[in-house]
């Protein structure tokens, strides 16, 4: 392709130009026509080519990076949160909170700014890192909010603490009622209800919890911005409030208020039921992944498979190293998995669900094997959400079939020793980035904002696999070069 050099509209000048290229080259400027990058060399050239009216911006020896791509983020959640008692979702991270006894003074202030029945939604606690040590529990909350549901999300957004009124709208009144739901997704101890609800189950009751229009718009323009902060000029949205927020985001993208570029995952935050519904009718139209524009597109049909890594709840194949009898949660059955990755391979659709446990990983890599004997495809670049906790045979056979794993190697940073007490010895082939490269697998990483940090943290993770909160080196065979 010829370019008119002589019409570049932005110079970036006296810095080092990160090329990334085949050499790892470092320039001394770049220049950029019409948004798209169509000089990188030296000053003395870049002056050359530089029409009179050009912006040019001068580094100062400063490095200038190619955008990062996060490909497993949810901007509108996490644009949601904030500190303060009017924020949609309240921030208990601890940053925020130091103890149970914060988190209810948070929900004693935000319960002031509200009427009767409205919820209090909360989410970012680590019970490792309360002043307690331990989750927060149903008389917790209801001791500072009588005449509000509460929604206490830990910080993987996979456990929820809620009160009397919450559970109540979950039509849990009694521990006897949890026997309506799946096993120890409403948790019973002791005979009496904690007011913990998990992973599909919690889904379902968070549901219940509305956030407006205008709260969804005003969350992804924050996130946005913070994207934007930590270099990153594209996300793969991997699950917001449903239908209203599929709307919101190409909107926002259309108009060029949202900067990044989307390529919206058809998932939905709210479980299995809605999550089903929106893929089934979008591939009854007969519509393929990749649909829209540079700016928007749609990308993978998600689901999802077992619980969180940090509660810990995914579906391992052994026990949990700290507490053997810890159940792990699996949503789907192994034969559903195969049946359900079966038809979105059949639609020519990239087909990806959150499998955490190499249990559930299991079941990925079974489905996209039987889908194959059949119909191969392995263009089509099939996902596998976090596949955190795998072995050399699953990582042999998804290079086999090019699946291309999202991995969010930044959580090492926060959750580190966590993790390594939660599955012992196996972290040897936790986020196997290494491994992966190996076997020729094109992993990506990804940082599950808010659930993990972003950014430079998750090539940290994935570098040096150090957590930086405890001041513990997780077990480093894994560990990549930048």
């Amino acid at each position: 392709m010829n370019f008119d050099f002589s019409y570049i509209d932005t110079a970036f000048v006296n810095g080092r130009v990160i090329t990334v290229n085949s050499k790892n080259e470092i320039a001394e400027a770049a220049g950029i026509k019409n948004n798209k990058i169509v000089f990188v060399g030296s000053n003395r050239d870049i002056k050359k080519i530089l029409d009179p009216a050009a912006r040019i911006v001068d580094l100062g020896g400063r490095s200038l990076l190619p955008g990062f791509v996060d490909s497993h983020y949810h901007p509108i959640l996490s644009g949601l949160f904030g500190p303060g008692p009017e924020a949609a979702i309240i921030n208990t991270g601890a940053a925020f909170c130091k103890s149970i006894k914060d988190i209810q003074a948070k929900i004693k202030e935000a319960a002031a700014l509200k009427k009767p029945g409205d919820w209090v939604s909360m989410m970012g606690y680590d019970p490792g890192a309360l002043a307690e040590g331990r989750h927060p529990v149903l008389e917790d909350l209801d001791a500072v909010s009588p005449r509000n549901p509460v929604q206490c999300n830990h910080v993987g957004g996979h456990v929820c603490v809620y009160n009397t009124l919450a559970l109540e709208i979950l039509g849990v009144k009694t521990p006897q009622d949890a026997d309506k739901f799946p096993k120890d997704e409403v948790e019973v101890k002791d005979g009496r209800l904690t007011g913990m609800v998990k992973d599909h189950t919690h889904f379902y009751l968070w549901s219940k919890v509305a956030y407006s229009a205008e709260q969804q718009t005003q969350a992804a323009l924050k996130a946005s911005n913070h994207l934007l902060e930590n270099g990153i000029t594209s996300i793969h949205d991997c699950g917001e409030c449903d239908a209203p927020s599929y709307h919101i985001m190409q909107k926002l993208c259309r108009q060029g208020s949202f900067k990044p570029r989307v390529y919206m995952l058809l998932h939905s935050i709210y479980g299995k039921p809605l999550s089903r519904e929106d893929n089934a009718h979008y591939l009854a139209l007969g519509l393929m992944t990749g649909l829209g524009d540079e700016k928007f597109r749609i990308g993978s049909c998600k689901f999802m498979i077992d619980g969180g890594s940090s509660g810990p709840s995914c579906a391992t194949r052994e026990p949990y190293s700290h507490d053997p009898g810890l159940p792990g949660i699996l949503g789907w059955t192994r034969e559903e998995t195969a049946d359900y990755i079966e038809m979105i391979n059949g639609a020519e659709c990239q087909a990806t669900a959150h499998a955490i446990g190499d249990r559930a990983v299991e079941f990925m890599v079974q489905g996209y094997e039987k889908a194959f004997a059949a119909n191969p495809r392995p263009d089509l670049r099939h996902r596998i959400e976090h596949c955190a906790l795998v072995d050399q045979d699953l990582i042999n056979r998804m290079a086999k079939m090019n699946i291309c794993p999202t991995v969010n190697t930044g959580m090492l940073v926060s959750l580190g020793a966590n993790y390594t007490r939660f599955y012992g010895e196996r972290m040897k082939y936790w986020h196997a980035i290494r491994s992966m490269l190996d076997a020729g697998i094109k992993v990506s990483l990804a940082s599950d904002w808010p659930s993990g940090p972003v950014g430079l943290a998750v090539i940290d993770g994935a570098v040096n696999r150090y957590d930086r909160a405890k001041n513990f080196q997780v077990d480093p065979a894994q560990g990549v070069s930048v």
